[in-house]
């Protein structure tokens, strides 16, 4: 359990890294004379819109030293350390398990020390997770380089919403609600199961999926689907 004075920590530390907490946004800063903190080079309303757009990716974003001490933790990855798989301890980002963790702390020193990106998963008993590690180098000669770190639980992962795919597609409710079942892993006699239709109903409504995509395979349709974007500030 992530505890008042980690969240502190987290803040903190993004602070003294030159990082900044995005859920807490600051205001736009122009750059004046004199002034030796590092401005944003956008406009506001850009720098605002990249800021909800990090905290609200349904992937865990987060950036942690070379040892794991996290700078910064995007609400997707401060959601997973408030679970079952990760945790924060002393700012520290760590594993529940053991094992999991040694993976973590192995990769963040080989990222660092390679200047490269690794892939990884934690494994932990009902449930894994999906790492992508990218080095960041340092700011200054004389400060630390860091990881920037990618989370994505798969059996968490969000779907689309029928909303979504009714807009982006022109599906109808049921086609929508057809499509969804697919996304879930299901296949076309599941569907047909889940759905209370029969198995030739289930083969129409996946055609018209096919029309509808401008897809032939249900492989191709899958991910199509999958890769359907919604808006951000759902």
């Amino acid at each position: 359990m992530r505890t008042a004075e980690n969240r502190t920590s987290v803040s903190l530390d993004a602070s003294r890294a030159g990082f900044r907490d995005v859920s807490h946004p600051l205001p736009h800063r122009e750059e004046r004379a004199g002034d030796h903190r590092c401005p944003s080079p956008f406009p506001a309303i850009v720098d605002g819109a990249l800021r909800i757009f990090i905290e609200q990716l349904e992937e865990g974003l987060a950036v942690v030293d070379r040892r794991g001490r996290a700078l910064f933790l995007n609400a997707a990855a401060r959601r997973m350390v408030d679970g079952e798989h990760l945790v924060l301890t002393d700012g520290v980002l760590r594993a529940n398990a053991r094992s999991a963790s040694l993976v973590l702390h192995k990769m963040l020193a080989d990222c660092v020390s390679g200047g490269r990106e690794i892939a990884s998963r934690l494994v932990f008993e009902t449930e894994t997770l999906l790492i992508a590690a990218s080095a960041l180098p340092p700011e200054r000669a004389n400060s630390e380089a860091a990881v920037l770190l990618r989370l994505i639980n798969p059996a968490t992962a969000p779907l689309p919403s029928a909303h979504t795919l009714r807009a982006q597609f022109g599906f109808t409710s049921t086609e929508a609600a057809f499509a969804l079942e697919m996304l879930a892993g299901n296949d076309l006699a599941a569907c047909a199961a889940r759905r209370g239709i029969t198995l030739n109903t289930a083969r129409a409504h996946l055609r018209s999926l096919f029309d509808k995509t401008d897809t032939r395979r249900q492989a191709a349709l899958v991910r199509l689907l999958l890769l359907c974007p919604r808006p951000i500030m759902d």
